[in-house]
């Protein structure tokens, strides 16, 4: 280990082999970090906080401390982060607002400069987060998703897998499975999000059945179970999720803009 003669560190953290920590950081009681993680500059740390191996905290970077939540002086709960993840400077991730819950993170997400995950979120892998975006609490992220800088996401919203937020998008719904959304007031779904789907190897057969069932279930008339009755015996594993997506939302899913386009 190679830890600044300026950091403070709790007797109560530990620390795996390998970790680096960076001048003036603080580490807390109750903290965990896995081989070989990078603590920068400045970084503060607070537990309950398990985080995985290679993880890269920026300078300035906040992990685990209280959620912003008014009138809740309670200690809270967990934070716990999967391996190899970054997150550039001045980025913060707040602990679970209850004792037995914890925000929640996967693995190989990277959060750059000023991201903001707020309490009780639970976000997947493979995400990219652009700087200063923002998740309110209880926002759950799919794998894959991808937010432009200076997105803000409502609470208790989803995120479907491989879906792209663009940047100042204001979402206060849910955004389906492989979708590509913009607009602020309201965020709208611009299209399938094709570019995602192809970089992370999505054959051209589901690319079409997607395409297919975009069609059905934003331009089409009727009810919508009926509609997604229609699809939820597709052979393709993508368009049942994106079925089963729909029929579980419980805020409701954006709309299709009126000149969006399924993609190609």
């Amino acid at each position: 280990m190679a830890i600044h003669e300026t950091a403070i560190l709790d007797p109560g953290a530990e620390l795996a082999d390998g970790v680096d920590v960076g001048p003036y950081a603080v580490i807390g009681a109750g903290v965990r970090i896995g081989a070989g993680c990078r603590i920068g500059p400045h970084a503060h740390l607070e537990g309950p906080l398990d985080m995985g191996e290679d993880c890269v905290v920026g300078t300035s970077s906040v992990i685990g401390l209280a959620p912003q939540t008014v009138g809740d002086d309670g200690p809270g709960g967990a934070t716990r982060i999967g391996v190899r993840n970054v997150f550039r400077e001045f980025s913060q991730v707040h602990r679970s607002r209850y004792a037995d819950k914890a925000t929640v993170i996967g693995a190989r997400n990277y959060f750059m400069a000023g991201a903001h995950v707020a309490h009780d979120c639970v976000l997947a892998d493979d995400i990219v987060m652009v700087n200063n975006t923002a998740l309110a609490g209880h926002v759950e992220v799919a794998s894959g998703a991808f937010f432009g800088g200076g997105a803000m996401i409502h609470q208790f919203v989803r995120i479907g897998t491989l879906a792209m937020v663009g940047g100042y998008a204001g979402l206060a719904n849910d955004a389906p499975p492989y979708s590509m959304t913009q607009g602020i007031r309201p965020a709208v779904i611009a299209g399938l999000n094709m570019v995602g789907l192809r970089r992370a190897g999505v054959s051209t057969a589901t690319r079409r059945a997607l395409k297919a069932a975009y069609a059905v279930i934003f331009r089409t008339e009727g009810p919508m179970e009926d509609r997604l009755a229609s699809l939820c015996h597709d052979e393709t594993p993508e368009v049942r999720h994106l079925v089963e997506f729909m029929r579980t939302s419980e805020r409701g899913v954006l709309r299709m803009a009126r000149g969006g386009s399924e993609g190609e």
